[in-house]
């Protein structure tokens, strides 16, 4: 029995954190995120909506019920996500806001000032909401169970699981659509519709390439599955208050180089180099690519230190690296801290760089440069 290659992807690769792993420790800073903003980013506040209680709640819970009475793998996945932290932290909704906050408000905006709470709008506090909907509700999609290798007495209740993952994945994702007409602004639903379409596309992406053979693949693959959700997120978030379309771009591009070098830092941190000295001279010990799983689950043909080997192999063929060589991981390295860089560049074009939401985006990519340099 095994997941889809999508959801394998998504859930291991996705921006949150699974403690379990070798990983950045972020908590401490997604913690000062949420206060900043006022806004826990746990998914039980997710469940807790208030505009998820209505008479449709009861069909999902009876789908959810009936889920758990299949044994589906799904249920684990939705555990793990829904554990409170250190075991998981959930940074889309964080991030999201806290790149809106670090924009601000313009000052020709009309809007109520009650609806104004620590520096955000109560509708781009229901669009970050809507955003982590539209997350799960995409999970629900990939959570299909491969049941090829499965015993036929089992088959038909991990079939009746698939279903039930899909209904509920569709429950999601109709509710997330209408909550984004209620915002009456046809931009934002064009926006927000262009991010579904990514994730979409990803699980295409992924049965394409079994494995990636450039950097530029990895980007498009990162873009697509987990970094364009946040980052269209953060533009539409904007566009609810009326910000210029420069600025939209500068959030839209900031959130993208963000979670690049933050995936980057995550995929570069599962890889130890393992060097013994004799005689002054390094040695390095190579590691068994069948071996190697990030977070477990992702194959090592879909990480970042792959995709930079085969970017390495195609400059030099006669000198072919693998991605357990020295040489690839500073490469890596580099690469990191360059998107980190952009990261800067953008943020200062932020208006209020004073405001804690701009330090708090600063230190993120500062601990990210200087956490990489020491992996």
């Amino acid at each position: 029995m095994r997941l889809t290659r999508a959801l394998y992807f998504l859930s291991s690769n996705g921006f949150y954190v699974h403690a379990k792993n070798k990983t950045p420790n972020w908590l401490p800073i997604l913690s000062q995120g949420e206060k900043q903003i006022g806004y826990s980013s746990s998914l039980r506040s997710l469940l807790s909506l208030k505009y998820l209680f209505n008479e449709e709640v009861s069909t999902l819970v009876a789908y959810l019920r009936k889920l758990v009475g299949t044994g589906h793998p799904l249920l684990k996945l939705a555990s793990n996500m829904l554990d409170s932290p250190p075991k998981t932290a959930h940074a889309r909704s964080v991030l999201l806001l806290l790149i809106s906050k670090a924009a601000g408000i313009p000052s020709s905006t009309e809007m109520n000032s009650t609806d104004i709470k620590h520096g955000l709008h109560e509708n781009q506090r229901h669009l970050a909401e809507i955003i982590e909907m539209i997350h799960l509700g995409m999970l629900g999609h990939r959570g299909n169970l491969d049941d090829s290798s499965t015993i036929q007495e089992n088959r038909s209740d991990l079939e009746q699981g698939n279903k039930l993952a899909v209904l509920g994945g569709d429950y999601l994702l109709s509710q997330a659509c209408g909550r984004l007409a209620d915002f009456k602004q046809s931009e934002v639903v064009e926006t927000i519709g262009t991010a579904i379409k990514d994730c979409v596309k990803a699980e295409f992406y992924l049965d394409e390439k079994k494995s990636l053979q450039t950097l530029s693949e990895w980007y498009k693959l990162t873009a697509l599955s987990v970094a364009n959700l946040v980052a269209y997120g953060c533009r539409a978030s904007l566009q609810l208050v009326n910000h210029s379309k420069l600025m939209q771009d500068n959030a839209y591009y900031l959130c993208r180089h963000i979670i690049f070098s933050c995936m980057m830092y995550n995929d570069i941190s599962q890889y130890a180099i393992q060097t013994s000295t004799t005689d002054n001279t390094t040695n390095t010990t190579p590691l068994s690519s069948s071996s190697l799983m990030l977070y477990g689950l992702s194959p090592v043909q879909l990480s970042y230190p792959y995709s930079m080997a085969k970017e390495l192999e195609q400059h030099d063929p006669s000198k072919p690296i693998t991605y357990t060589d020295k040489l690839t991981l500073d490469k890596c390295r580099e690469q990191c801290v360059r998107e980190t860089y952009k990261g800067f560049q953008l943020l200062e074009k932020f208006p209020d760089q004073s405001s804690q939401a701009v330090d708090t985006l600063r230190t993120i990519l500062q601990q990210t440069q200087e956490g990489v340099m020491k992996t």
